[in-house]
């Protein structure tokens, strides 16, 4: 015998002895393996949450919801409710594998209301019908807060709001038609009711500015001017600067009685005029003594018009200028007006230092004014401006315009100002467009900071300020009544991302007549007023980084 021979007589052994061996252990090795086999029988089959209730916030958001399961199918339904929009999956499980767990993404709404809410899911196990429940319950939308008012406790008077009027020999083209004007001062719109003009240093351009002024004038502005330049005629020079000299102030004086009685023949009635703008500044730089000199010598000759005068109008309403009018009897009798502008700082005072300083001295000055007031006659925005990065023009942007202008306007009427106007009124970083690449609405459309003005030329003007306390420290608020105590309005900024349910506390029973709100999406919207069944309790809720006004007529 060969050894291929011995060798396939090997292996035929081989397989008949593991062939027994497999039949001896129960093998059949003539079955197919079944392709469907039946599940396995258990006594382990369920389906449950992982928790039965869950806390969701009152903003749009997603949330996971856990499903436990084991050798089971299951389904899943959202019951009738308002907080879920959707569920990524409403089925799932497996009866052929144990012990596992499915994580489903559930979309809710946003809570608009001022209450929490709840809604249940249910889930079903297909293999025994038994159900288990998943509580949702969604923070109020409105987180409670209040104001107290006392109209009893009397600030300063407020007169109004407004902004420049572009002036035509330096903005060209970018100047303001009567339909501009119609827009920002009608009481239908947004009701600003206080123009600033230039008084041309050349009397042949003072003609520009009367349609503008008759227009915003017919709708009851208050129209005020103010020269940067004392003329050439009139001027030497002093550290290189134009300066206007002693021999000539009562020339300047009659420059300025000129244009009042030429404006008056044009029909526009000027409330007031300023000494000069920013005397520190180098339009026509002033020594402090000087605009006190001035003001005692020829301040009479002007106000004998029937003008009030304001002064000293310095850039910072710096105390070294506004100090030595204050402080002179003589010169302060012929001042009707204290102003100033705040380019130097004044809602920065957390940091404390020159700011903070600046500030507090400006808010004092009311107090020391014996019944006369002070305004505040220019201030701009437009932090980015010289950017090529659109990234960088942050007054394009709502947070930055309701920080800095709305924070600054709130702050002013706390510090007892009486009268807010605002630099350019149509400008990329104004009231209103203009076509400017860096606009962020296009040219004659209102810009955001145009609203927040409006909130308090709307509900601020020609009224005198009240007391206004509220808990919330970044619900800023300030209150107002009218002259014959028949309606109070409040303005309020809510400076944080979360929306707020109000209760007014106006001391009286009172009926909401109006309420509008500004948010980064909405302008002058009307806002929700709430029902407490209470009529010296009425509601209103605030939506997050917001500026809210109330109208209340006082019953």
């Amino acid at each position: 015998m060969n050894k291929k021979s011995c060798f396939f007589i090997f292996k035929s052994i081989l397989f008949l002895a593991f062939t027994s061996l497999f039949v001896a252990c129960g093998g059949d090795s003539e079955s197919e393996p079944n392709p469907n086999p039946e599940p396995p029988v258990t006594t382990d089959s369920y389906v449950r949450f992982a928790k039965t209730t869950q806390e969701l916030e009152a903003t749009y958001s997603a949330v996971y919801v856990t499903v436990e399961w084991s050798a089971a199918e299951w389904e899943l339904k959202a019951n009738t409710g308002d907080i879920v929009e959707s569920l990524a999956t409403t089925s799932g499980g497996d009866k052929t594998k144990t012990k596992q767990s499915t994580r489903v993404r559930l979309i809710h709404k946003a809570n608009l209301t001022a209450e929490s809410r709840t809604q249940t899911l249910t889930l079903t196990n297909k293999e025994t019908n038994e159900t288990a429940t998943l509580t949702l319950t969604q923070a109020a939308g409105y987180k409670a807060a209040s104001v107290t008012m006392n109209a009893a406790e009397k600030y300063q008077p407020v007169v109004g709001f407004g902004g420049m009027l572009n002036p035509i020999i330096w903005c060209g083209s970018n100047v303001l038609s009567t339909s501009d004007i119609n827009k920002l001062y009608s009481p239908n719109q947004l009701g600003y009711n206080i123009l600033r003009l230039m008084v041309y240093p050349n009397r042949n351009d003072w003609a520009a500015d009367v349609p503008a002024a008759k227009a915003a004038a017919a709708h009851g502005a208050t129209i005020f001017a103010c020269p940067w330049d004392c003329t050439d005629a009139l001027a030497d020079k002093l550290n290189g600067k134009k300066h206007l000299k002693h021999e000539n102030y009562a020339a300047y004086a009659q420059h300025l009685v000129d244009y009042i009685e030429y404006m008056r023949s044009q029909g526009v009635e000027i409330y007031a005029i300023s000494v000069q703008n920013e005397p520190d500044m180098e339009f026509t730089f002033w020594q402090p003594n000087e605009v006190v000199n001035f003001l005692k010598e020829h301040g009479q000759t002007i106000r004998n018009t029937g003008v009030k005068l304001m002064a000293p109008e310095a850039c910072g309403t710096q105390p070294e200028y506004t100090d030595p009018v204050l402080n002179d009897a003589a010169a302060m009798a012929q001042t009707d007006i204290l102003a100033g502008h705040i380019y130097q700082g004044f809602i920065d005072v957390e940091s404390g230092g020159y700011v903070k300083n600046r500030h507090d001295y400006i808010c004092g000055l009311y107090k020391k004014l014996n019944g006369k007031t002070w305004w505040m006659t220019e201030h701009l925005f437009n932090d980015g401006e010289k950017s090529d990065n659109q990234a960088d023009w942050q007054f394009q942007r709502w947070d930055y315009c309701l920080n800095h202008l709305g924070k600054e306007i709130h702050m002013c009427m706390e510090g007892y100002c009486s009268a807010y106007i605002y630099w350019y009124l149509k400008r990329f970083y104004g009231m209103m467009g203009d076509d400017d690449k860096r606009s962020p609405v296009a040219k004659g459309e209102i810009a955001k900071n145009g609203y927040i003005l409006s909130h308090y030329a709307r509900f601020a003007s020609n009224t005198t300020r009240v007391a206004a306390e509220t808990p919330q420290s970044k619900l800023l608020t300030t209150a107002y009544i009218n002259a014959d105590g028949t309606e109070l309005t409040v303005v309020m900024l809510n400076m944080q991302n979360q929306a707020l349910n109000v209760t007014l506390n106006p001391g009286s029973d009172v009926e909401v007549t109006e309420a509008v709100a500004t948010t980064e999406t909405a302008n002058m919207q009307p806002a929700t007023i709430v029902d407490n069944g209470n009529a010296a309790q009425p509601g209103v809720l605030v939506e997050p980084w917001s500026i809210t006004s109330v109208r209340m007529a006082l019953k």
